[in-house]
C-alpha cells in the first residue's frame, strides 16, 4: 500500500506523519532493532549485480522497512527460526525525502552497512537505486523463480523494470477507484457518477444543496497523480532519451479547469485526509465525505481507521473516465517496492524473505494486509475477505479489480521525487487562493527543473 505512498513537503508537516503511518507508512525511529541478530553486510564496494541465490536458507538477514511492513518482517522472523532477522524500521522516505540516497552513499563510501533488503515507500526509488552512482538494487531474475514473477501484473512489473531489467517486487496495487458513501449519495438523491463531468456537476450541486460536504480532496502530496494521472496527462512521460513534461497539453488544462471550480467551492479542498483539521471537519461524527477519488487502501486505513467513518457506508466505484473516452486509472499511489541488495552476502534468504512477504503474508485483524496485493493468487485471497467484511455498504472488490487492468501506462517512475513539487509549488498557493489553473505553468516549470537536475534531458 504505502505509499508511495507515500511525503517530505514542507506544506506537508502532519500529512508527511500521518501518510507514514496510515498510507503503509509511518515515522519510526531509524535504527529500532526489533529482532536479534548480527547485521550482515558486505566488505566491497563492487557494483556487480547479482546473479543467483545459491544456497540454503538461514543464517543472517538486516531488513528495513517502515511501520506498516513491520508485522510481516516479524512474521517472518517467526516463521523461520533458522535465520535470524534484524529489522529496522525507517520513516519509508515518503513523499519523496531522500532519506535511503544519503544512506546507500554512506555505505558505498564506507564499503559496510547494507541491509539485504529494503521496503520502500517511494515507488520511483528502485528507478535510481539500479543506477550509478548508487548501484544498491540486484536484478530479481534469477532471485525468485519466474513462475512467481509471472503472476504479477504486467503494470506491476513494468514499474519495476529499468532497462529491461527486473529490481523489485511491488508489495501491492494502489490502484485508483472512485470512494462514495452509499447512505449520503441516497439520502441526497445523486447517482453514483461515472465520468468526470458527472462527479464534477455533483460537486456544483453539493457546494449549493449542500455546502460542507466534498467529494475529494487536492492537498495530498500525490493529489496530481489521482487527477491528472487518471486523464493522461503528460507529466512523466519517457519518449526514448527524453521526458515529456507538458502541463499546456489539453489533458491536463481541461482537468485542471475542471478541478477549479471545486476546489474554490470547497469540495475539493486543499486539504490532507491525514491531517487533524481534516479528520475533525469531515470525518467522525460530521461523515461529510460524500465522494472521494482515491487509492485501493483508502478502504480501511483512511475511512475506517483515520476519519472513522461509520460501518455500512463507504464502498467503491469504478474509476472515473474522461467523458466518452477509454477508461483510465491512475496506479502505484502508494504500493511501495521490495528491494533485495546487490551487496548482500544471503541472496538466497533475502529473496526467500520478499517471496514469502509478497505471495505468502495475509494474516487477518490487526495485522493484516492495508492494500490489495500485486501478487494476484494472494490478491484473489484478500479480495474473497475484503468483500465478505461488513464495513462496507456494498461489496468494494469488484471495481478494484477492474481497476487494476485500467493503469494508464503512459506515466513513468522517475528518479526525482515529484511529491514536493505537487506540494511546494501548488498547494501552497491553493491554500492561499490561487487558482489551479492559473499554477499549471509554475507547476511544469518546477517539473522541469527537478528533471533536469536529475538529469532527463525534458521535451514540452
Amino acid at each position: 500500500m504505502a505509499l508511495r505512498a507515500f511525503r517530505g513537503s514542507a506544506l506537508l508537516w502532519p500529512l508527511s506523519r500521518r501518510l507514514r503511518q496510515i498510507m503503509l507508512t509511518s515515522l519510526a525511529a531509524v535504527g529500532l532493532a526489533v529482532s536479534a541478530g548480527a547485521c550482515t553486510s558486505s566488505s566491497s564496494t563492487s557494483s556487480a549485480p547479482a546473479s543467483s541465490a545459491s544456497g540454503k536458507v538461514g543464517g543472517s538477514l538486516t531488513v528495513w522497512v517502515d511501520s506498516v511492513r513491520l508485522p510481516v518482517a516479524q512474521a517472518y522472523a517467526k516463521a523461520h527460526p533458522n535465520v535470524h532477522v534484524r529489522i529496522v524500521t525507517f520513516d519509508g522516505d515518503g513523499n519523496g525525502a531522500t532519506t535511503m540516497q544519503t544512506k546507500i552513499q554512506l555505505w558505498n563510501r564506507t564499503g559496510s552497512g547494507w541491509p539485504d533488503v529494503i521496503f520502500s515507500e517511494q515507488v520511483n526509488d528502485p528507478v535510481w537505486m539500479a543506477k550509478p552512482p548508487f548501484n544498491f538494487a540486484a536484478p530479481i531474475k534469477g532471485l525468485i523463480p519466474q513462475s512467481i514473477l509471472s503472476q504479477w501484473p504486467s503494470p506491476s512489473t513494468t514499474q519495476c523494470t529499468i532497462n529491461g531489467t527486473q529490481y523489485c517486487l511491488q508489495d501491492n496495487l494502489a490502484q485508483v477507484v472512485l470512494w462514495y458513501n452509499k447512505k449520503l449519495m441516497t439520502q441526497f438523491g445523486y447517482t453514483v457518477p461515472t465520468t468526470w463531468q458527472q462527479w464534477a456537476a455533483i460537486g456544483q450541486k453539493v457546494a449549493t444543496q449542500h455546502p460542507g460536504y466534498i467529494i475529494g480532496t487536492s492537498g495530498e502530496s500525490f493529489s496530481h497523480w489521482i487527477y491528472f494521472w487518471g486523464n493522461q496527462c503528460p507529466l512523466e512521460k519517457l519518449q526514448g532519451s527524453q521526458l515529456l513534461i507538458n502541463t499546456s497539453d489539453t489533458h491536463c488544462t481541461e482537468m485542471a479547469s475542471l478541478l477549479t471550480p471545486l476546489i474554490k467551492n470547497g469540495t475539493v479542498p486543499p486539504l490532507s485526509v491525514f491531517t487533524p483539521d481534516f479528520a475533525k471537519k469531515y470525518g467522525g461524527a460530521n461523515d461529510k465525505v460524500l465522494m472521494m477519488p482515491g487509492p485501493s487502501w483508502y478502504a480501511q486505513a483512511v475511512f475506517q481507521a483515520t476519519l472513522h467513518i461509520p460501518a455500512g457506508q463507504i464502498t467503491a466505484a469504478m474509476p472515473l473516465q474522461w467523458k466518452n473516452e477509454t477508461p483510465v486509472t491512475t496506479g502505484q499511489v502508494g504500493g511501495g517496492p521490495w528491494i533485495i541488495s546487490r551487496h548482500s552476502k544471503n541472496l538466497a534468504t533475502a529473496a526467500d524473505f520478499v517471496q514469502w512477504a509478497t505471495t505468502v503474508f495475509n494474516p487477518p485483524g490487526a495485522n493484516a494486509r492495508p492494500g490489495y496485493p500485486a501478487y494476484e493468487p494472494l490478491a484473489n485471497t484478500w479480495l474473497k475477505a475484503l468483500s465478505a467484511n461488513p464495513y462496507f455498504a456494498a461489496d468494494p472488490t469488484p471495481a478494484m479489480k477492474a481497476a487494476a487492468s485500467l493503469i494508464w501506462s503512459g506515466w513513468n517512475l522517475v528518479t526525482y521525487p515529484d511529491q514536493p513539487v505537487w506540494s511546494n509549488t501548488v498547494v501552497t498557493q491553493l491554500v492561499a487562493g490561487k487558482s489551479l489553473s492559473s499554477l499549471m505553468p509554475a507547476f511544469g516549470h518546477a517539473l522541469s527543473q527537478a528533471a533536469q537536475a536529475a538529469g532527463y534531458q525534458v521535451s514540452q
